[in-house]
């Protein structure tokens, strides 16, 4: 993670999502723009919070830790996403792992500084528990998903949620991973990638999976992880 001092870039964001829209003018002062690479976490589940973010470019993976040390996927957070409203009313420590899946740009207020500015602004409690109740609904929806849904929509939606229709093949190093995260077995998922192969939507070469029937691609992922 590093900070990008770009002050006509970070006005730009505040403007183009209208950010002005819920924070009072004193407080977009304490906005500071930072970019995380691919890969890198922006939370870690347990820590402490440091930042409020506004997630203004790119994408993020949000799962969390099983006992077992296994990941298991939940969302995935598009702009313009938010990051640490629960922890923002709760003084939570963070209860999911955040990661960046592309160079992702952040708008970043320090915690301390974002509830001091904002205790009495009614705009920005009623934005917060809007983005609430929306995650609420997705964690639930992620609960049914793990449950009902076969094995082929999951990891469907997650090729479609990962290529966001930009590219067409994407490396995956770790197929036992990759099973954990989607909430199954590595022998399962190999037997929906042969059958993905089979059908003529995919072709899978050593680490690499390309895409080729989008379109079947889309159907299959029912919009799941959205």
């Amino acid at each position: 993670m590093k900070r990008i001092y770009d002050e006509k870039l970070l006005k730009y964001y505040i403007e183009i999502f209208r950010i002005y829209d819920y924070l009072d003018g004193d407080i977009l002062e304490d906005m500071k723009l930072f970019k995380y690479e691919k890969g890198e976490v922006v939370y870690k589940e347990n820590d402490k919070i440091n930042y409020f973010y506004f997630l203004v470019k790119g994408r993020l993976k949000i799962y969390v830790l099983q006992e077992n040390g296994k990941k298991l996927l939940l969302r995935f957070n598009k702009p313009l996403a938010i990051l640490g409203d629960l922890e923002y009313l709760n003084n939570y420590t963070i209860k999911t792992n955040v990661e960046s899946l592309d160079s992702s740009l952040l708008i970043g207020i320090d915690i301390n500084v974002l509830r001091e500015k904002t205790k009495d602004n009614i705009k920005f409690y009623r934005f917060i528990i809007k983005n609430l109740s929306h995650k609420l609904y997705t964690i639930s929806n992620s609960s049914s998903i793990n449950l009902l849904y076969p094995v082929k929509n999951r990891f469907a939606s997650y090729l479609v949620s990962v290529l966001d229709g930009t590219k067409k093949e994407i490396m995956t190093s770790n197929y036992i991973e990759l099973a954990n995260l989607l909430g199954t077995s590595y022998r399962q998922l190999n037997r929906v990638i042969n059958d993905l192969i089979e059908n003529g939507i995919i072709i899978k070469e050593n680490k690499e999976i390309k895409i080729i029937d989008y379109n079947k691609l889309k159907t299959l992922s029912k919009g799941l992880y959205k």
